[in-house]
């Protein structure tokens, strides 16, 4: 189930001037009102689930339209969950009688800004339907993170100025999908709002996991290649010519190289600590080649006496801690990149020019 986070606001008397904290632009409050319950609605309809905050809000409009549309979504689950501070006490008026819709997740520092600005990361989109600074801020941070995003032109506030700064094409949405965000609301449209999100998610997800996909394939066959071309050195020692199987077992650190620097962004996605757009197969197997042929041939020169690869224990042994070394080579290529370049070959301090202090 995708979860759609609610932002914004639409209180008439914020409108005026002379509010403490007054809509700039002005927000279209009966605008925003029918998108709110025209999305609630199609979002129940195509069970999707809802992130809110605080009953006093949009939000509420868009909870009690999807409560009404959402009886099949009883048996699924708490498809609603409330992000709130652990001191909040707003309820939505729902709560108590579906109660079975709601999760309430209250976070400990007591801070709404914690509680909410966190819950970015989980929601699978943002709707933003008028607003002031707060929605504008989620809006900023959706854009930049290339989370998906509705922001209703219509509803006015925060969310018009989000639509404003969202560029087509360089960031998430599409020309089509930012046009349709202009659309005056109504039942038939939100359903079309709703196809916005879940596009958006769909090339978001391609994006994201369509090269570290093949980043994993590149990895298992390379690796399973210099598997084989690392043994075949050992296994053919004595049918092969010296330089043949030396050949071969040189060939086996590149590609384990390749593998390890392959593998090593399907880890780093894996556990959330790499970019958003993994470096394209080009980079990757530059790197890779590079970084497994230095420290494979490293390691080889650091062998004392004769390198000769022979059909025994000794050199399947020798075979082995190559392979292994090419494949960590390519592991951690970026570090040994770093120490290479860090490395000062020739001394130079004793050609620097004395300062005044050490002039006689």
């Amino acid at each position: 189930m995708l979860r759609f986070a609610i932002v914004g606001s639409a209180e008439s008397e914020r409108n005026k001037p002379e509010h403490p904290h007054p809509f700039s632009p002005p927000v279209d409050v009966d605008k925003a009102n029918l998108a709110a319950a025209a999305l609630g609605a199609a979002l129940a309809r195509k069970r999707h689930g809802l992130i809110v905050y605080d009953a006093n809000f949009i939000e509420a409009v868009v909870v009690s339209a999807y409560v009404a549309a959402s009886a099949p979504l009883t048996e699924r689950g708490a498809p609603i969950v409330v992000r709130q501070p652990s001191s909040a006490t707003t309820h939505f008026a729902e709560e108590r009688t579906h109660p079975a819709l709601f999760d309430r997740v209250a976070d400990s520092s007591g801070q709404w800004e914690v509680s909410f600005f966190r819950s970015l990361a989980d929601a699978d989109g943002l709707i933003l339907i008028g607003g002031a600074m707060s929605t504008l801020i989620a809006g900023q941070v959706a854009i930049g993170a290339h989370i998906p995003v509705l922001a209703l032109l219509r509803s006015g506030g925060a969310a018009e100025t989000v639509w404003r700064t969202i560029a087509p094409g360089v960031d998430l949405p599409t020309g089509n999908e930012h046009a349709r965000m202009a659309d005056e609301p109504s039942e038939e449209v939100a359903n079309r709002w709703v196809d916005v999100l879940e596009g958006q998610r769909r090339r978001r997800h391609a994006v994201e996991t369509g090269p570290i996909v093949w980043h994993a394939v590149v990895a298992s066959v390379l690796f399973m290649l210099a598997l084989a071309a690392a043994f075949g050195s050992h296994l053919g020692a004595d049918l092969l010519a010296s330089p043949a199987s030396k050949a071969l077992l040189f060939g086996s650190t590149l590609l384990a190289g390749v593998a390890g620097a392959a593998v090593r962004m399907v880890f780093e996605r894996r556990y959330g600590s790499g970019p958003l757009v993994p470096p394209s197969m080009a980079i990757t197997v530059a790197l890779g080649l590079m970084a497994g042929a230095l420290a494979g041939m490293l390691y080889i020169v650091a062998q004392p006496g004769d390198f000769e690869i022979s059909a025994g224990t000794a050199g399947l042994r020798l075979v082995s801690l190559v392979l292994a070394v090419a494949t960590i080579g390519g592991l951690t290529a970026e570090a040994i990149f770093r120490k290479l370049l860090g490395i000062d070959v020739l001394t130079t301090g004793g050609l620097a020019a004395p300062s005044d202090r050490d002039k006689p």
